[in-house]
């Protein structure tokens, strides 16, 4: 994954950039939109039909997990019939966003690594076969008629980024919506009445329970941090949740209110690596929230939710609701 452009700087992360981000468009994303709701709509359905008898449904299993992976499936171009396989390789490689503890095993990383860049090889040279209307054709169409074009190894490596990306992050942030839904029910009631609330609710979500923790930057020029002196080149772990509850710049901080004025998280981080599918997460979320506020009278948890044993990526593994 060391090709990947969240892991290069300068002019090489700069042409990955460029490529990617001219078939990731804007128009792309929004075009998504009736593909996004009608995959929400029939996975309410799914929850509703499970539910019927009164029971805990797992929101992580039924629904977290398959929405981000079909909608992103459905932006690259990855078959139906594929992407059931792809969601334990994905969780296993999600562990390589972990700090780099000493003696942690990655050794299941790798293999999901491995896999997946076999997977996406093999899917990349399917589309310059036959090229479809999908973010993997885009990508190869653009890299044709680059000035200077990326390697086969780098579109298999931005390939698999984009796929991780898209999926464990707003996993996270659907499922920790959903907890606070039923922890501020005022906040649900004023989605049911105004869906268009959801833009706010996701905002202030991401500030007050960002999906992902921490990135990692390294030091441009020497300086020094509250007395600690820091190298040129060194790293540098910059704490992201922290910095969404800074006293400073937001007024009670650990408030979680959606009306918050000048709202503005650095849950996507910043600067050159803003993450490119910030938009495509929103509108998930957006959906989403809106959906589930307006067609559940109630929601509740109905057992005991289980958190993700992880420091960066903040999420549920499970998370039994009742929706009756």
């Amino acid at each position: 994954m060391g090709d990947a452009m969240i892991l290069v700087n300068g002019d090489a992360h700069d042409r990955m950039r460029r490529l990617v981000g001219r078939a990731f468009t804007v128009h792309r994303v929004d075009a998504l939109r009736p593909l996004v709701a009608g995959r929400i709509g029939r996975l309410l359905d799914r929850l509703v039909a499970l539910g019927a008898s009164g029971g805990p449904v797992d929101l992580m299993a039924e629904f977290a997990f398959p929405l981000p992976v079909n909608v992103v499936g459905d932006l690259l171009g990855v078959p139906d019939a594929d992407r059931p396989q792809l969601r334990l390789p994905i969780a296993e490689l999600a562990r390589a966003l972990e700090p780099d503890w000493p003696g942690a095993d990655l050794t299941e990383a790798d293999r999901a690594a491995l896999a997946l860049s076999e997977y996406f090889h093999w899917l990349l040279e399917r589309r310059r076969e036959s090229p479809r209307a999908d973010l993997i054709s885009a990508m190869l169409a653009g890299n044709v008629t680059a000035d200077d074009p990326l390697s086969s190894a780098e579109l298999v490596a931005n390939t698999v980024f984009l796929l991780l990306a898209g999926f464990e992050t707003t996993v996270g942030l659907l499922g920790n919506g959903f907890q606070m839904l039923v922890d501020h029910p005022a906040e649900l009631t004023r989605l049911r009445r105004r869906p268009e609330r959801a833009t706010a609710f996701v905002t202030e979500l991401l500030r007050c329970q960002a999906p992902v923790q921490m990135t990692a930057r390294r030091a441009a020029r020497d300086l020094e941090i509250d007395g600690v002196a820091v190298h040129a080149g060194g790293p540098v772990i910059i704490l992201i949740a922290a910095a969404n509850r800074d006293p400073s710049r937001f007024a009670e901080p650990d408030r979680f209110d959606p009306a918050r004025p000048a709202n503005d998280p650095l849950s996507f981080s910043g600067g050159v690596h803003y993450c490119l599918g910030a938009r495509l997460a929103r509108l998930e979320g957006e959906l989403a929230f809106s959906m589930l506020a307006t067609r559940f009278a109630r929601l509740s948890i109905a057992g005991t939710p289980r958190l993700l044993d992880r420091f960066n990526l903040r999420g549920y593994a499970t998370l039994p609701v009742s929706v009756g």
